[in-house]
């Protein structure tokens, strides 16, 4: 919680800045809230009952436009959770995982629930270690066509490997206010899923010669299009 100038660790925060950090009272560190609000702080009270903290400064980052948006079919568990760490370096604004029919993971109910905290908590600790202070949004699992129905208004396209269409440069050069890209399954999207996304406004894009795993084609899409669009991960220093 952060107000009035303090702020309270929550519980997990709190046992790793007692247990794993070792901080003491009088120690100062920077935290920031996954929306772009920042601070550093001076430790008032490290112990069992919690952290607390005095704010000394604080600052934002926004995160730059176009939004970058990813809807990413699952694939296994660990190569998801990778994915998700990386996407998050790279700035993406959000990530939809769906249950395309080719996937070879199926998450429902409280494992789906499960999974996508795991994958939140990746999110924070990748923040962490690059500095980033947006956190992307990760939506629930969902079918593909509630994800290609759902993504932001703006310039959406569909990596599949035998759908054609424009190049990845012509792609990022048509400007938008937000940015989505779709990344199948390893097996691909089906034809049916692929005429889901164009009837929601996603235009087919080619990669390249090239098969890319999924994850490596997310990551080369969130790349490509943070150099292009915002001059870097991140936008410019």
């Amino acid at each position: 919680m952060w107000h009035a100038g303090i702020v309270e660790f929550t519980a997990s925060e709190a046992r790793h800045a007692a247990q794993v950090l070792r901080l003491a009272a009088g120690g100062r560190v920077e935290i920031f809230d996954g929306t772009g609000r920042a601070a550093q702080v001076e430790l008032e009270e490290v112990g069992k009952r919690g952290v607390t903290a005095r704010v000394l400064r604080e600052w934002h980052e926004v995160r730059p436009e176009p939004a970058i948006h990813l809807i990413v079919a699952l694939i296994k568990n660990e190569r998801f959770d990778w994915l998700v760490q990386k996407a998050t370096e790279l700035g993406a604004a959000s990530i939809r995982p769906v249950a395309a029919e080719r996937s070879v993971v199926r998450l429902e109910g409280k494992d789906a629930e499960k999974r996508r905290a795991r994958w939140q908590q990746a999110a924070v600790e990748a923040a962490k270690q690059c500095g980033h202070l947006v956190l992307p949004q990760i939506f629930p699992v969902s079918k593909p066509a509630e994800a290609f129905r759902s993504a932001a208004e703006g310039v959406k396209g569909i990596a599949a490997v035998r759908a054609g269409g424009c190049t990845l440069g012509k792609f990022l050069g048509a400007g938008a206010a937000a940015v989505t890209f779709a990344i199948g399954p390893e097996g691909d999207w089906t034809p049916e899923e692929t005429g889901q996304a164009v009837a929601a406004g996603f235009a087919a894009v080619d990669l390249g010669r090239h098969v890319l795993r999924s994850e490596t084609a997310a990551l080369h899409v969130l790349s490509a299009a943070g150099h292009v669009l915002h001059g870097g991960v991140g936008g410019e220093r």
